[in-house]
């Protein structure tokens, strides 16, 4: 459509003199000279390109009355160039400019009839604009005509005349006309068939510069007769024609028309390039890049890219630009970069224009403009360009440079997507998945991720292994997301990397293809494990009739079956179940609810097992509710063995469990609804012979607990801390998600596994107080008391909350590798202390971000606290981010090391841990009493409630504050103490007092050096630090007496 003056300006090499005449000629008044100065401005001709200065003398030269000016004018302002872009002003100047009887102005004002462009949309008033134009010679305007005649496009169809007007702009050299009329040789429109001729037509039109001649639609790739087309380029490569070896060296290198052969490719690419053709120079360069037919040279390919993009091929300046900007054959430099991507996209190049849009919005050798960026892309875009169109869709979809908008962002992912392009793909997947510009469908999500990755994608290779991990729009497939998560991180996907880690770490990489190899080929041998009674050999006939061939069970042909019993033969469910019993009716309904589900993994199945079957028994820990053995089981199934590579089991063994109680039910259904990979799995029950005790078999965990795990390892990096959160979290989270409460959380019940690579996680063990919510009533307050939360010690009333305020405690363990309230009695002193806030102190050097979470989560205030939901979340995106810049991990890096410059080791090594500090057991009234009677907590904390609000009724002396200190001391509490003492230092009567006081607590005397300790010559501070110096817990005493007395106490007093 553009169509310039261009005589002496393509003509004459002195473009500088050149534009100094057009300057004198502009200034001067001349509308030619002004034409001709807007056009150098434009293409930066003799001077600096200057698209805003271009258009203001297009404008004087329009004004002026100009219809060269005018059509000029009219380009910039359909394009938006030197100005906003603005179609109905576009559409007024090239009306100007064709009445004034200007060819190119006519021929412009036809195709803004023809596609609505500023105007009404109007074919015949195109075909009549066209029409003038062609009549006065425009070469523009004939192919445009004929194409009217050929499409009856405002006219009566006429391929006749179509081929003459063709014909005629063919030769007047337009390249359009060219390949318009090779087609028409090619096709037989309006003329004979003869297919010499179009491919003389298409290789003119090619050496012209047109991409459709040089990748002849009708001669390349998507012709009926491939071989013939080849056989036209051989000819004209083997006569000389560089056009001619380009597009042979294209045919080679994509088998087009011929076997595919690199190094003729090759060969014949670098004829083109010495031939002085600057496509097969970059094609050339390319070809040194990659190693196409020939050895990688780097330094070759940016040598050829050079001399392709200075003989002005914008493809050869694209690649320049990209070598400048990652250092490929040469020394990197942005800015280099960045000005061979200029030159590009100015020479209409969309590949360029869309580097160059990242440029701008990169702030890559240059200064960042997202505005700039947004409109490189959408020329990029508009042109056809599938990368480009993928960009403009995230500038929409982010506001970069633009307006938000998700409906815009959408359509151009899907038109990227439709074109081919992955990362395009990718995106339209995710619009999908999250209903971003559209309705959500996850089907369709699944099917661009899955194009996406095929494509080698590899960000869509990680969004296809989420579908498969979680089921997004498509069935779960443990494998295919391992399959498709290595892939990502092969190709160096981080959040494919860390999702291959995070699977190795969690053991969700299990036997799988093991099992499956070992299981086929034991289908057809005696000596295999039956899938009906587990046993080896000498099983009965109808288990080895009816044994499974891997997911298909040879009696019915079910391929849905998962398990090893299959759920439609009954007589085979009927025939295994009735070989065993464990004398208990209920029991066994569990165990046969375990076997049944279809779903199960082979963890997840429970099992009765017989006594004998285990050896070695050995005696391993007493907890409140029972003692733990360990032992090995003789016979265990192989594909159990397979997935744990152990034999060692432990076994539960409840208190007074002879005759099965509720209790222990209940412990069976809760494990049994909340089985997970992260809570540590039952594997069967069983039932000691000689005592009668039952017992739950579960995972031996040679790793022992988080707290034998933080002894070993005194120093740990948070990345390490992190994972182990992580999954305890996640056990949580199940076990919230089903409708439990854990109610008895602590670091004896957190069971270490160890995954891939020496990596750690944790499985959550001991479900012995776990109940559903709405089961949840008040009998007793049982646990470890620093890991009880403040509301249960009152009301006894158990909530999930209190589950997290426990986790609050455990971040804390984790943070410090110490016990909580460690050197401090965990007495009711302590428990009062924990109900009115008091908690650990917090490491020095703990992240910021994870400080917050951890007060979050031990909130006096159950409502304030997160959900596991929530704080896995949170930890998940901790993780994902530890090897990005983000504030998060920039935290936990500086965490890190400061702990490698500090003293950590010793640190670390102060904390002892007492196995007497993890036995859940009713919370007692004092310690020397821990293992004798129950505390009736509520209670306790209404006596000392009496103290906090001063409210007194009996006991009087008359004297309130007299009172309130002898009821204080008959408490006999140090910081009670202290604190009344702290009161009454000013009161009268205060020797009786004091002599009294003493009496009550022997380590008073310490402060007999004082005759008379009440003088009001010793100040309030001397007597507190005194007395102060006599506590066993100064942090929390300087805790509550802050907290019970604030109008009283001054916290400075206690410093």
């Amino acid at each position: 459509m553009e169509n310039i003056q261009y005589n002496e300006i393509l003509i004459t090499k002195d473009f500088e003199k050149l534009f100094q005449w057009y300057l004198k000629s502009a200034e001067g008044g001349n509308s030619d000279g002004q034409n001709n100065l807007g056009y150098c401005y434009q293409f930066g001709i003799g001077t600096t390109k200057d698209e805003e200065k271009a258009f203001q003398w297009y404008l004087k030269s329009a004004e002026g009355g100009n219809s060269d000016g005018q059509n000029n004018l009219g380009y910039c302002y359909q394009f938006g160039i030197g100005t906003t872009k603005d179609e109905e002003k576009a559409f007024q100047w090239y009306l100007k400019s064709a009445e004034g009887g200007n060819s190119d102005g006519q021929n412009n004002l036809g195709y803004c009839y023809q596609f609505g462009i500023g105007t009404t949309k109007d074919e015949e008033k195109a075909f009549q604009w066209y029409l003038k134009s062609a009549e006065g010679g425009n070469s523009d305007g004939q192919n445009n005509l004929g194409y009217c005649y050929e499409k009856g496009i405002g006219t009566t169809k006429d391929e006749e005349k179509a081929f003459q007007w063709y014909l005629k702009s063919a030769d007047g050299e337009n390249i359009t006309g060219q390949y318009n009329l090779g087609d028409c040789y090619n096709y037989g429109i309006g003329t004979t068939k003869d297919e010499e001729k179009a491919f003389q037509w298409n290789l003119k039109s090619a050496e012209g510069g047109n991409n459709l001649g040089r990748c002849n639609e009708n001669g390349i790739g998507t012709t009926k007769d491939d071989e013939k087309a080849f056989q036209w380029y051989l000819k004209s490569a083997e006569g000389g024609s560089s056009d001619g070896q380009n597009i042979l060296g294209y045919c080679y290198r994509n088998g087009i028309g011929t076997t595919k052969n690199e190094k003729k490719a090759f060969q014949w690419y670098l004829k083109s390039a010495e031939g002085g053709n600057s496509d097969g120079q970059n094609n050339l360069g390319y070809c040194y890049q990659f190693g196409i037919g020939t050895t990688k040279d780097e330094e070759k390919a940016f040598q050829w890219y050079l001399k392709s993009a200075e003989g002005g091929n914008s493809d050869g300046q694209n690649n320049l630009g990209y070598c400048y900007q990652f250092g490929i054959g040469t020394t990197k430099d942005e800015e280099k970069a960045f000005q061979w991507y200029l030159k590009s996209a100015e020479g209409g190049n969309s590949d360029g224009q869309n580097n160059l849009g990242y440029c701008y919005e990169k702030g890559i050798g240059s200064t960042k403009d997202e505005e700039k960026a947004f409109q490189w892309y959408l020329k990029s875009a508009e042109g056809g360009n599938i990368t480009g169109q993928n960009s403009l869709g995230y500038c929409y979809r982010h506001g970069i440079g633009t307006t938000k908008d998700e409906g815009k962002a959408f359509q151009w992912y899907l038109k990227s997507a439709e074109g081919g392009n992955s990362d395009g793909q990718n995106n339209l997947g995710y619009c999908y998945e999250k209903g971003i510009g559209t309705t959500k469908d996850e089907e369709k999500a699944f099917q661009w991720y899955l194009k996406s990755a095929d494509g080698e994608n590899i960000t869509g290779q990680y969004n296809l292994g989420d579908c498969y991990n979680y089921g997004i729009g498509t069935t779960k497939d443990e494998e295919k997301t391992f399959q498709w998560y290595m892939k990502s991180a092969e190709g160096g996907n981080k959040y494919g990397q860390s999702s291959v880690e995070y699977l190795y770490r969690n053991e969700v990489i299990s036997k799988f293809k093991k099992n499956k190899f070992k299981l086929i080929q034991g289908t057809k041998n005696d000596d295999n494990i039956c899938c009906i009674c587990w046993k080896e050999n000498g099983c009965s006939k109808i288990c080895k009739k009816y044994f499974q061939n891997f997911s298909r069970c040879h009696d019915c042909g079910n391929l849905k079956i998962q398990k090893n019993v299959c759920l439609n033969c009954k007589l085979i469910e009927m025939n295994y179940l009735s070989k065993w019993t464990s004398g208990n009716y209920e029991v066994d309904k569990i165990i046969q609810m375990s076997q049944l589900d279809e779903n199960a993994n082979e963890w997840e199945i429970w099992r009765w097992i017989d006594y004998s079957k285990f050896k070695d028994i050995e005696y391993l820990a007493k907890g409140g509710f029972g003692s733990v053995w360990k032992a090995e089981w003789i016979d265990m199934p192989e594909e159990l063995f397979g997935f744990y590579n152990s034999n060692q089991v432990a076994l539960k063994k409840l208190k007074n469990s002879q005759q099965i109680s509720s209790e222990f039910l209940k412990e069976l259904i809760v494990n049994f609804h909340c089985r997970d990979k992260y809570v540590l799995p039952i594997v069967g029950i069983t039932q000691d012979p000689k005592t009668k005790e039952y017992a739950i078999v579960l995972r031996y965990m040679k790793n022992g607990n988080l707290k034998t795990y933080l002894q070993q390892n005194k120093i740990l990096p948070w990345k390490e801390r992190l994972w182990l959160l992580n999954s305890f979290i996640r056990g949580l989270k199940t076990i919230h998600s089903k409708g439990f409460i854990h109610r008895d959380l602590h670091p004896g019940n957190l069971m270490i596994t160890e995954a891939h690579d020496n990596s750690k996680f944790i499985r959550l063990g001991d479900l012995g107080l776990c109940r559903p919510v709405n089961e949840i009533v008040p009998s007793g307050t049982y646990g470890v008391l620093p890991y009880i939360a403040p509301e249960v010690m009152n009301k006894n009333e158990y909530t999930q909350a209190s589950d997290i305020y426990s986790v609050g405690i455990i971040m804390w363990v984790i943070s410090s590798g110490k016990m909580p309230f460690e050197g401090e009695l965990y007495d009711p002193e302590l428990a009062v202390a924990i109900f009115n806030g008091y908690r650990p102190k917090i490491n020095k050097g703990t992240p910021q971000c994870y400080v917050e979470l951890m007060e979050k989560c031990w909130h006096n205030d159950p409502s304030e606290r997160p959900s596991a939901e929530i704080i896995f979340n949170i930890f998940e995106e901790w993780i994902r981010d530890l090897d990005e810049t983000t504030e998060s991990a920039l935290m936990f890096l500086n965490a890190d090391q400061e702990m490698q410059k500090g003293d950590s080791v010793s640190f670390y090594s102060k904390s002892t841990w007492s196995e007497t500090h993890f036995i859940s057991k009713p919370l007692m009234q004092h310690s020397s009493a821990i293992h004798k009677s129950k505390l009736d907590i509520n209670k306790y904390i209404g006596v000392h409630s009496k103290i906090f609000p001063y409210d007194f009724d009996k006991l009087t002396s008359g004297n309130n504050t007299i009172d309130k200190l002898i009821q204080v001391a008959q408490l006999n509490a140090d910081n009670y103490l202290k604190i009344a003492i702290r009161l009454k230092i000013m009161s009268k009567n205060v020797s009786n007092l004091w002599n009294y006081t003493r009496s009550r607590n022997k380590r008073i005397y310490y402060a007999g050096d004082f005759k008379d300790p009440f003088s009001t010559s010793i100040s309030d501070f001397d007597l507190i630090k005194l007395i102060g110096q006599n506590t066993k817990n100064p942090e929390r005493d300087k805790f509550l007496l802050a907290h019970t007395f604030p109008e009283e106490f001054s916290g400075d007093a206690y410093s």
